[in-house]
């Protein structure tokens, strides 16, 4: 091999070498430059062309620089590069930087090398040109300079280290160093633009992944606070709730439980039995409210459930019709309860859950109904699984056809301001969930301006009326044996004083405690047969005065029925563990309550039929004496429609007008106040046709 290529070879080696070395450093130094600088881009861009210039400023410090070979290209190949990888910051900042390296020491010996010089200018100049006449842009990844790029910005490099030999060698340099120039160039090109690119490749997809790991981390701190926060709030909001829960079943216990004390009552009359009836089922509308609160959180995590049980059909929805006829009476509406005569007497299904939904939607309809009627129409689909069919229909404003779906949404409302206040837009969200539960969808079609109708069929087992018709119509009036003594603890004086009103009356003997310590001495003196505990209490808690009582060799079989105005099921399982025989949830009601008791001893107890009000005697209709037919005729219209509050209203006119109708208007009135629609309707044709007769 001639000393030509042998120096052009080793000129070509040496110049990759200083560059691969300093390749080596250009990912660490751009992410280093990122860190400590302002601005992530300049930095790196900066960066870029420090190390750029300075290895380029090396190979040219070499010791064969120019003696000889054709591959004088090289060595400001970098700058070349520094124009599509990093921009015009770059190339400038190593241009400056190479020249500065050249120029000192020589300046300072009066020798300043004009060749040098030049190939740093032309690989500026060329560096330049390649990027903004190829329009590259470092920062768009589309406009990016890629590997495909490097074989054509090596034959620039060549052309321009020969233009350099053209300038101070002549024409003959150029044409024996064509070849070289060619293939020293290019190759060097692809070699360390291949390793540039890799490398910047590299520290990017670095850089990212730590910006990304930055990211994630700022993101996982963000989401355990919010993590710690949400739950922070959600222990604080059951607390509340709880406390809340438990201060307003506290009241709640004695209204109801003095409400159920006062239907026993034998003495009171019609009016009074009603307004009892009345207060009791409107506290327990309220009790319902309150437990939907604390349902709503399992509502949204999914973890509610219902509970069957039997109920009397009828007389769940009369109690339902009841509260709702206060309202209507309230607007002056008419209220239709429509059951067909063929529905079942008993079934199973979930009585609260269904008078939930029930008393949502008739209170929706209410709500949106200024004049006119609501009506709940109840009937049995036939089929080899009967189901009970539940419409709710009023002739209120009606819905849009678009918002049918939107009102199922949580925490939304249609309508105009007027019928929207007073709601939270929960309740038909709620009430189709506790549907769904059922196996069953709530459905909805309605006219804007003509009113709306609700429906929904469920599964109902139907019960035999046996299993429990030996409760249904009586009353304990007490029971069989020697007198059992009852310990009642409670630090609620009207608590306390509601369980003794309710079990002195039916024969138990009662000592009373204010805290679980007074129970528990309470217990070793008086010698009770049964003990009915609060859980929660000043001084000593119920929990632990029965754990204590149980740990009393003589108190060991004492049975103690705990109770809580919390009703949870953490108070639930701790009535257990502490050995409690059952566990009663404030309001207590008072049949559950007498259940328990009569579990607890082993009572049989001894019971008495209400007395009836009786029916009207068909051939005595002579005591009555009836007003004009043109009355009769509003009478019989007003029983035709249902209109219980207009017919009480008429019989009131009716004892005022003639003191010989009051006896009848009293009948009417008595008949009407218990919503007797049929027995009056057929009384009233009844008299009717008697006049008839008589004219």
């Amino acid at each position: 091999m001639n000393p030509f290529w042998q120096i052009t070879i080793i000129e070509f080696l040496l110049n990759v070498a200083v560059f691969a070395g300093a390749i080596i450093f250009y990912g660490p130094i751009r992410l280093l430059a990122a860190r400590l600088l302002w601005s992530r881009k300049p930095a790196e861009k900066l960066a870029a062309g420090v190390l750029f210039g300075g290895a380029t400023a090396a190979t040219l410090f070499l010791p064969i620089h120019l003696e000889g070979g054709a591959a004088a290209g090289c060595g400001t190949i970098l700058l070349t590069l520094a124009g599509p990888l990093e921009g015009a910051m770059a190339i400038v900042t190593g241009a400056l930087l190479a020249l500065a390296i050249e120029l000192l020491p020589k300046i300072a010996h009066s020798q300043p090398d004009p060749i040098p010089i030049s190939f740093l200018l032309v690989s500026a100049v060329l560096g330049f040109s390649f990027q903004y006449v190829f329009a590259y842009d470092p920062g768009q990844r589309k406009r990016q300079f890629t590997y495909i790029h490097l074989p054509f910005l090596g034959v620039l490099s060549a052309v321009g280290s020969l233009l350099v030999t053209w300038l101070f060698h002549g024409i003959g340099a150029v044409v024996s160093s064509t070849v070289a120039a060619l293939v020293s160039n290019v190759l060097a090109t692809v070699i360390l633009g291949t390793l540039l690119l890799h490398e910047k490749y590299r520290s990017e997809a670095e850089h990212y992944l730590r910006e990304s790991e930055a990211h994630l981390a700022t993101q996982a701190k963000e989401l355990a606070v919010a993590r710690d926060t949400a739950e922070t709030a959600n222990r604080a909001k059951s607390a509340f709730l709880a406390n809340m829960s438990h201060e307003l079943r506290t009241p709640l216990n004695a209204i109801l439980g003095y409400a159920q004390l006062l239907r026993r009552d034998g003495s009171l009359n019609t009016w009074q039995t009603n307004a009892c009836t009345t207060i009791q089922q409107s506290g327990e509308h309220l009790l319902t409210l309150i437990t939907d609160i604390l349902d709503l959180s399992k509502i949204e995590a999914g973890k509610l459930e219902l509970q069957p049980g039997v109920v009397e059909l009828k007389g769940f929805l009369q109690g339902i019709a009841n509260i709702i006829r206060v309202k209507t009476d309230e607007k002056g509406l008419e209220f239709r309860l429509d059951i067909s005569p063929d529905i079942p007497s008993f079934v199973q299904v979930d009585e609260k859950r269904l008078r939930q939904v029930l008393l949502n939607l008739l209170s929706n309809a209410v709500k949106f109904t200024d004049q006119g009627s609501v009506t709940l129409q109840v009937r049995i689909t036939a089929g080899s699984q009967p189901r009970l069919h539940f419409a709710v229909s009023d002739t209120g404003v009606g819905i849009a056809h678009d918002q049918l779906e939107k009102i199922f949404q949580p925490f939304e409302q249609v309508g105009d301001t007027e019928h929207r206040s007073g709601g939270t837009g929960l309740g038909l969200s709620i009430s189709r969930q506790l549907v769904q539960l059922m196996a069953a969808e709530i459905r909805a079609e309605s006219v804007l301006g003509s009113g709306s109708r609700f429906w929904f069929d469920v599964v109902a087992l139907v019960m035999e009326a046996e299993s429990t018709a030996t409760q249904v119509g009586t009353r304990i009036i007490g029971y069989e044996g020697r007198r059992r003594r009852v310990l009642v603890v409670d630090d609620i004086t009207p608590n306390r004083s509601l369980l003794i009103d309710t079990l002195s009356g039916l024969g138990f003997e009662i000592s009373e405690a204010g805290n679980g310590l007074e129970a528990v001495e309470k217990a070793q003196t008086d010698l009770p047969d049964l003990v009915l505990m609060d859980i929660r209490m000043p001084v000593m808690d119920g929990l632990e005065a029965t754990h204590r009582i149980g740990e009393l060799p003589e108190l060991r079989q004492l049975p103690v029925i705990l109770m809580s105005a919390g009703g949870s099921k953490k108070d639930q399982a701790s009535s257990t563990t502490t050995g409690a025989r059952a566990f009663l949830a404030k309001p207590i009601e008072n049949e559950r309550l007498l259940q328990e008791i009569g579990k607890c001893l082993d009572l049989r107890w001894t019971f008495d039929r209400p007395q009836e009000l009786p029916p009207p005697d068909p051939n005595t209709v002579d005591r009555f004496v009836v007003p004009e037919p043109a009355e009769m005729e509003v009478l019989r219209e007003l029983a035709r429609t249902g209109n219980m509050r207009s017919i009480r209203e008429h019989a009131d006119r009716l004892a005022a007008l003639d003191p010989q109708y009051r006896p009848f208007a009293d009948r009417m009135r008595q008949l009407a106040q218990s919503y007797q629609s049929k027995t009056l309707l057929s009384l009233v044709e009844k008299y009717t046709r008697q006049e008839q007769v008589v004219e």
